[in-house]
């Protein structure tokens, strides 16, 4: 390709889970004409209506979605390990996640992801996060990592995003209700919102 012949436009897959960060994440690739399509994990352990709200919310905006599932079921993470806190986070996001993007991988071998995930989430993000990084040998891109919080909720809401159902209970998006690193109310929400979890 000579120096004067346009470059391709780089596409990603997005990691879509529901939340602000991820809806916003994969908006702005397709607003780019970034966007290859959504790639949504299921954990085993998400919230009952969360799974309908990706498929909807994807429908709605014309996103390709592809899933994937772990193999790994969370009672049995459970029974072996215990209940995770922010110490087994790790272990239980490899099983529960990590072999899911390992199969997206084998599918798609020469491919990146994008991720939602932005430094100013946290104080553990704001330490840890990485515009680029690696996540089961595939390369991921946090295209708004380096976006407050009011950036994020003024595109999500100038879009006229809408919030899942878990996320008006829970404040999160309700893909993974592991508990790694719940808040203290946590528990008694799912226990009254979704006593079947």
């Amino acid at each position: 390709m000579s120096s004067g012949e346009p470059r391709p436009t780089p596409s990603f897959y997005s990691l879509y889970s529901g939340g602000k960060d991820s809806t916003v994440a994969t908006a702005v690739l397709a607003d780019a004409g970034m966007l290859t399509a959504c790639v949504t994990i299921k954990t085993g352990i998400a919230a009952p209506d969360w799974f309908p709200f990706i498929e909807q919310s994807c429908q709605d905006r014309g996103w390709p979605l592809e899933v994937y599932q772990t193999l790994e079921r969370y009672d049995d993470l459970v029974r072996k390990y215990g209940f995770p806190g922010p110490g087994m986070h790790g272990l239980f996001m490899n099983y529960l996640k990590g072999r899911a993007v390992r199969a997206f991988h084998r599918a798609h071998p020469d491919v990146c992801l994008a991720s939602g995930v932005r430094r100013s989430e946290s104080a553990r993000r704001f330490r840890s996060t990485k515009q680029w990084s690696v996540f089961e040998t595939v390369p991921v891109w946090a295209p708004i990592w380096d976006w407050t919080t009011e950036q994020v909720w003024d595109y999500f809401n100038s879009h006229s995003f809408v919030r899942s159902p878990a996320y008006a209970v829970l404040c999160i998006s309700g893909d993974c209700l592991c508990g790694a690193f719940a808040s203290p109310m946590e528990r008694e929400l799912i226990a009254s919102a979704y006593p079947s979890i």
